[in-house]
């Protein structure tokens, strides 16, 4: 009788089959660790990862013209050779049973039939067109994402705008990062975060405010792990995530009360002289209104209006933002809220990165413009490991706001600006009449 191993060992040692061609390069020499012939390429072109704001560089391997596997690209700047599970994974949406693959053209009965190219785009084209000429041309409104390039962008709303007469157009990436867009606007006049992913490892004190990093945005967290100063790891979420539980502080502050902490932080900074008065003089205005606004000894009410600053800036969780008070509408104990300005004074490079948990979170545009104060009278901007940085949720999430002529014209400029509209109509060659005088009201 035959052992199991005699059974098996001639199937180890053919020459054809499962075991040899289709697992390893070259059969019957057992090349463990190897490409399997199946996957080995014959061409490789190279992709940026579209499942978060990161936008990793990926070499997509191709066999016969189709993609067969994929590698972290080792040179590109963004994501050093490192990919994290979705990277590896971004393939995987090709093989999707109900995946399309030619356009879907909605019969009178309702049921979407599949249909050839030239139908579907004369159909649009002609639908859309009798759409626009019966109720007009600003009737039709388009909404796009910040998974398509730069290139992709500027065209569509080329197209929409100035060659189809439409006004109205938005990405999804603005709507969900509307808040951090206006924070940004009324507190540096331009929708532009000022980091690189290379401060992560410059950092001597990270602060992440509504971030679950290491989950929603791994390879960043992979850069703060790359960082060598041994950072202090700030969290401030109302859960314990991934990223609290790896923090070397975490604040477990109540539910909305994030703008009221920032406040608080701000007015012990104040008192306790932990801010950069030279800076603030050089490179900032309205600072002693806000001062004024924190600290005035009658109360925040009477400040408030005193200094202009609308009274709905107040919360009903506090009506001032001296220390005990913050402390009891966060959640946190006072020695919790010195700890946490303590930290913040003696950093040299200091970053605040916040996400979606602020962004579509209470007060939103309110607590941005909180954590790009608290950066702003600390002097911690403009320097590596340093900056307000808003963690965006689509890889080209920036290329949408700036290039896809929904609130800025093409490349950061204004539709309401007249020399704007005549620079953008003489280097396209059209004329100025095409380009919309108004923003979108998407």
């Amino acid at each position: 009788m035959k052992s199991v191993a005699d059974k098996i060992a001639p199937l180890l040692r053919q020459w054809s089959g499962p075991l040899t061609a289709e697992l390893v390069q070259q059969p019957a020499e057992f090349g463990l660790g190897k490409i399997p012939v199946r996957l080995q390429p014959d061409s490789t072109t190279t992709m940026v990862c579209g499942f978060c704001s990161t936008g990793c560089g990926l070499n997509v391997h191709l066999r016969d013209g189709k993609a067969i596997n994929l590698s972290a690209a080792a040179d590109y700047p963004v994501n050093l050779g490192m990919a994290c599970p979705k990277g590896w994974e971004a393939l995987t949406p090709l093989a999707a049973p109900d995946r399309a693959t030619t356009p879907l053209l909605r019969e009178d009965r309702g049921e979407l039939k599949p249909t050839d190219w030239d139908t579907a785009l004369q159909v649009f084209t002609l639908r859309m067109k009798a759409i626009q000429d019966q109720h007009g041309a600003e009737s039709v409104a388009w909404i796009g994402t910040g998974q398509i390039t730069n290139e992709e962008l500027a065209f569509l709303g080329a197209l929409g705008k100035f060659g189809m007469g439409m006004i109205h157009g938005d990405g999804n990436t603005r709507q969900c990062m509307a808040t951090a867009v206006t924070a940004y606007k009324e507190s540096f006049g331009f929708d532009a975060p000022p980091y690189t992913f290379k401060d992560f490892e410059e950092s001597d004190v990270i602060v992440l405010i509504g971030s679950n990093l290491c989950i929603a945005h791994p390879i960043m967290w992979q850069r703060v792990l790359m960082n060598r100063h041994q950072p202090e790891i700030i969290v401030i979420d109302p859960r314990r995530t991934e990223t609290a539980m790896a923090a070397t502080q975490h604040y477990a502050i109540k539910p909305k009360s994030d703008l009221v902490l920032l406040y608080g932080l701000a007015k012990i900074l104040i008192e306790r002289g932990w801010i950069n008065r030279e800076f603030i003089a050089k490179n900032t205005a309205g600072f002693k209104e806000f001062e004024k606004f924190l600290c005035s000894s009658r109360g925040n009410e009477a400040s408030s209006e005193e200094s202009g600053i609308d009274q709905s800036l107040l919360t009903s969780a506090a009506t001032s933002f001296d220390e005990r008070t913050v402390a009891a509408a966060t959640g946190l104990s006072v020695e919790q809220l010195h700890r946490f300005a303590e930290t913040i004074h003696r950093g040299k490079r200091v970053s605040f990165w916040w996400t979606m948990g602020v962004n579509q979170g209470h007060e939103a545009t309110r607590t941005a413009q909180a954590i790009i104060n608290l950066a702003l009278m600390t002097g911690n901007i403009g320097r590596p490991g340093t900056g307000a940085n808003s963690i965006t949720g689509q890889c080209n999430a920036m290329g949408s706001r700036l290039f896809s002529n929904t609130t800025n014209l093409l490349g950061g400029h204004d539709f309401l600006n007249d020399a704007h509209r005549q620079k953008v109509a003489g280097i396209l060659g059209i004329d100025v009449g095409r380009i919309p005088s108004e923003n979108s009201w998407a």
